[in-house]
């Protein structure tokens, strides 16, 4: 049984549509949370919150024509880079690229054009580099030899 963390009396899943805003995108979502049948505070059990995060992301993904998850990931291991090299690359902030490869959150217009437009043409990733003082990408032959 779970409990209300307001008034301890028992709480209820509730499943339905709910609105949701990611930075300033808004989406409707299938969401489940707790709701307290007395006091009817709403609260998420551990999981819950994320899960309804995820499909948030993926509605928008699938609204806008941004990459998946996977994409990401495939484009990232191209490059043959770690998700902190992609992260210093792009100059996003720190788990930025872990949150876009596990779905918890949306990556921008803007990131996902610069991450098409790097897999399609990787010279860019090596640009960006140099001009930026980063590590540039290193092939998978030359990883095999360090």
């Amino acid at each position: 049984m779970n409990t209300c963390p307001i008034c301890d009396t028992e709480a209820q899943i509730v499943r339905g549509p709910r609105e949701m805003t990611f930075g300033r995108r808004t989406v409707v979502v299938d969401d489940e949370h707790m709701q307290c049948s007395a006091c009817e505070e709403e609260f998420y059990l551990p999981g819950q919150l994320e899960a309804v995060e995820r499909r948030a992301a993926e509605q928008i993904r699938r609204d806008e024509g941004l990459l998946l998850p996977g994409e990401i990931r495939a484009i990232r291991k191209r490059l043959h880079m770690t998700q902190a090299e992609l992260e210093r690359l792009m100059g996003t902030g720190p788990k930025t690229v872990v949150r876009w490869e596990r779905g918890t959150v949306c990556q921008s217009v803007t990131a996902d054009r610069l991450m098409r437009l790097l897999d399609a043409y990787p010279a860019n990733a090596a640009l960006l580099s140099r001009l930026h003082s980063i590590a540039p990408p290193v092939s998978s032959a030359s990883r095999m030899r360090a």
